[in-house]
């Protein structure tokens, strides 16, 4: 068998292969003593046919059969022969099958890149410096003082900015649909609301009837009523008012195991102080691995791109689903999307290349626990049993692509365990 290897680039390869015409004949006859044996022709008993009927019968199934064998085998040996290791399925440019004369073949393929590490160890970053200060601290407060606040019913009252009214609500766009809800919860003066639609609010009670009519402008958020007058009718239902609670100690005592508001504020530090290390290790990561990017240029097979900005743009497209668009509607340019995902593409894939040589050259392996462990750990953020993880693993063919990823982690680990990095003053 002869072959001849071209480069059209460092990932893309070239490969012509010629199959001797007795290594052709070879496979015709096991072909055809295949079909012979299984033919059922009429006027001969099973497996009895003579060859030269079958040759005959069946001269374009065999023909197909013979193409498909010599190609599949040939160019497995021929990318054997020659060290390479495809990672797509090649592209047929020429074939030449003529009787009695050598079988040929072009095909077109890419292959991984050979990656030559450079030093990986020892490299330097800088992080930031672990600050959490007061104005921090109070905002997180504030932040659970909002999530503690109730509504609560006051009767007799007359709503004022930042009550909430609970009320049916008619209102008939002109020149569009009609539109009714039924105890609907309005906040009185929410940013979202027309100002105008905020002071026909002002002073209503419970019992209370009011129509009225908004002009929207033209830039509105809510196509349906975007330039639209909307006559509006309300029925007031109830008026409830917020109740804030103080930050206190009495604040703290109700959120559990805190004594009083200095033990909240601490553990308050103490969770921010924690967040910010998980940040600033993902910023050293990060920082560690784009100097890997840089050190190590590398051309990067297409395959492995495109494959990569397929699943970024369906992730994008199952997300948005889950958030209720409907895509058909949504109007997304998704020839835009794909263009803006392609530079984050290539350094997904530039950075799994050379993460993939460290490990390879560290010889980086994950055990058995690591992998029980992770799977555990997803599952419990995923609702999951590990048992229904494990099940989905293996319909999506197995653990092998989580295997991958956890030793990458464990090659970036290396690296960040082996950097110099020295604290921004």
């Amino acid at each position: 068998m002869k072959i001849e290897l071209n480069d059209v680039s460092s990932v893309k390869k070239i490969m012509t292969v010629e199959v001797p015409p007795e290594i052709v004949q070879k496979e015709r006859d096991e072909i055809v003593r295949g079909y012979a044996a299984k033919a059922r022709i009429p006027g001969f008993r099973q497996g009895k046919a003579p060859l030269s009927v079958i040759r005959s019968r069946f001269a374009k199934e065999l023909r197909e059969d013979l193409r498909e064998r010599v190609l599949t085998r040939a160019y497995a040996e021929a990318a054997k022969e020659k060290g390479l290791r495809p990672i797509t399925d090649p592209v047929l440019d020429e074939v030449h099958d003529e009787d009695g004369q050598p079988f040929t073949f072009k095909t077109t393929f890419e292959v991984l890149p050979e990656i030559e590490l450079k030093e990986y160890k020892g490299l330097e970053a800088r992080k930031r410096k672990i600050e959490v200060g007061d104005a921090e601290i109070q905002k997180t407060l504030e932040e659970l003082q909002q999530s503690r606040t109730q509504l609560v019913v006051e009767e007799g009252r007359m709503g004022t900015t930042g009550d909430v009214l609970v009320a049916d609500v008619e209102g008939a766009p002109e020149g569009g649909e009609a539109f009714s809800r039924e105890r609907m919860m309005i906040e009185l003066g929410a940013t979202d609301n027309l100002p105008a639609f905020n002071d026909q609010l002002e002073g209503l009670g419970a019992g209370d009837e009011k129509s009225f009519s908004v002009d929207y402008p033209e830039e509105y958020g809510a196509k349906e009523l975007a330039g639209k007058t909307v006559a509006y009718k309300l029925t007031i239902h109830e008026v409830k008012r917020r109740e804030i609670p103080a930050i206190d100690d009495e604040f703290a005592k109700d959120l559990g195991e805190f004594d009083d508001l200095e033990a909240l504020k601490a553990r308050i530090r103490e969770d921010l102080e924690h967040r910010q290390e998980h940040e600033i290790d993902g910023e050293v990561r990060n920082s560690l691995l784009q100097k890997l990017l840089t050190d190590h240029p590398v051309v990067l097979p297409e395959a492995l791109v495109e494959h990569e900005i397929r699943q970024r743009l369906e992730e994008l497209a199952r997300n948005l689903v889950m958030q209720g668009v409907e895509l058909e509607k949504a109007g997304l340019d998704w020839k835009e999307i794909r263009e803006k995902q392609e530079e984050p593409a290539r350094k997904s894939v530039h950075a799994r290349l050379l993460l993939d040589a460290v490990a390879r050259a560290e010889e980086l392996e994950v055990t058995d626990g690591e992998l029980d462990a992770r799977i555990e750990n997803d599952a419990k953020q995923m609702g999951q049993t590990p048992a229904e993880l494990r099940k989905r693993l293996d319909e999506a063919g197995g653990p092998k692509p989580l295997i991958n990823q956890l030793v990458r982690e464990k090659a970036l680990d290396l690296i960040k365990t082996s950097a110099n990095i020295s604290t921004e003053e």
